[in-house]
């Protein structure tokens, strides 16, 4: 049997499913983020220290959906500052998340069973927007690639938030 995702016609046709923008967002604050790199070292995102909306992505390593995510991870999109966030090292392999992540210095990784709690994630790939000063989620969506994080991005930033 074929996988759907492989096929780029099926692919083509795929929507992300906002759950946010536009509408009530979740009643929870958002979180600060705390775990370990893919290193070992200990890392925290304090949401009171960014200085613009934060776009947490949630990927796992052997999900194809996340693919696209990990090969594009040198040009995330701008107006927001980008975290990506996967499972704690004991849940998945910390070597293979730093190698995918190697070429993206720029972009902070996170592995942390906590944060996949804290926001209340069950899939991925999963994007979560927030606007730090409130702890606000303002924007969630399944994404399908870099495109659809660009989007909820530029949406955020449309309806007021900075």
């Amino acid at each position: 049997m074929t996988d759907p995702l492989s096929d780029p016609e099926f692919v083509s046709g795929l929507r992300p499913v906002p759950s946010t923008l536009g509408g009530a967002g979740p009643s929870w604050p958002a979180a600060d983020l705390s775990g370990v790199r893919p290193d070992g070292t200990p890392v925290i995102v304090d949401l009171a220290a960014c200085s613009r909306p934060v776009l947490l992505v949630f990927l796992a390593l052997g999900c194809d959906g996340c693919a696209q995510f990990w090969e594009g991870l040198t040009d995330p999109p701008t107006g927001a500052d980008v975290v990506v966030v996967t499972k704690g090292p004991g849940a998945v392999d910390a070597d293979d998340v730093g190698a995918r992540s190697r070429g993206a210095p720029a972009v902070p990784v996170v592995m942390s069973d906590m944060a996949w709690s804290d926001y209340r994630v069950t899939g991925y790939p999963f994007l979560v927007l927030v606007e730090p000063a409130t702890r606000r989620i303002i924007g969630e969506s399944v994404g399908f690639g870099w495109s659809d994080a660009a989007d909820l991005v530029a949406t955020g930033r449309r309806d007021g938030h900075r």
